[in-house]
């Protein structure tokens, strides 16, 4: 089937409203959040106008003087503007949280979820044709394919620190992915990762 050159658009208009809010460090709490909205911006992945989504938010909170926990999330939307469909859409929670259980001894927990979906290619500037990829060696070209990744990630800190140039480390980190987006279900673990790390402090 022939195929045309992808030219996209000359110029694309540009109209966002952008928001922010920060607390003071507060003894317990601490707060952080953004947010973008374009009703008329760009989306990159296909060279036309798009309604984009960026909201950003750092919560951090300490209940006592040991247990400190902070709240991380970011969301990137692109809906196109023709239709209102998804081009692409991520969203990153994280959580950490440490706990001073004594002088020495230290715990951290980390927990971060990545959800990536992107969805198939088209002209959606111009003709709303499929966008095509170009392989360089064999000159054959290949429609643009839905991708989605949802990967969870946890890595576990213990340290023990008993005096001035004495500490252990002991962590633990794995990776695991699923079909469906938040769900936890079917998790199919992909990577692990176990290190330990001494040092000691001799004195002449």
């Amino acid at each position: 089937m022939d195929t045309i050159p992808f030219t996209g658009t000359p110029h694309l208009p540009n109209r966002d409203f952008a928001g922010s809010i920060q607390t003071p460090s507060f003894q317990k709490f601490s707060l952080v959040a953004s947010l973008l909205v374009g009703r008329n911006d760009e989306d990159f992945f296909e060279w036309a106008s798009a309604h984009l989504l960026i909201g950003n938010l750092d919560l951090i909170w300490r209940p006592t003087d040991r247990l400190r926990t902070e709240l991380l999330y970011d969301h990137q939307q692109v809906n196109r503007a023709s239709d209102g469909s998804t081009v692409s859409l991520v969203r990153i929670p994280r959580l950490k949280v440490e706990y001073q259980l004594a002088r020495p001894i230290f715990f951290r927990v980390i927990g971060q979820y990545t959800s990536n979906h992107t969805d198939a290619l088209r002209d959606d500037s111009r003709t709303n044709d499929a966008i095509l990829i170009r392989d360089p060696l064999t000159g054959s070209f290949t429609r643009t394919q839905p991708s989605t990744v949802n990967t969870f990630r946890l890595d576990w800190l213990f340290s023990y620190h008993p005096t001035p140039g004495t500490v252990a480390y002991v962590g633990y980190g794995s990776s695991l992915t699923e079909p469906t987006p938040f769900q936890f279900r079917g998790l199919s673990r992909t990577t692990d990762g176990f290190f330990v790390k001494l040092s000691y402090l001799f004195r002449a």
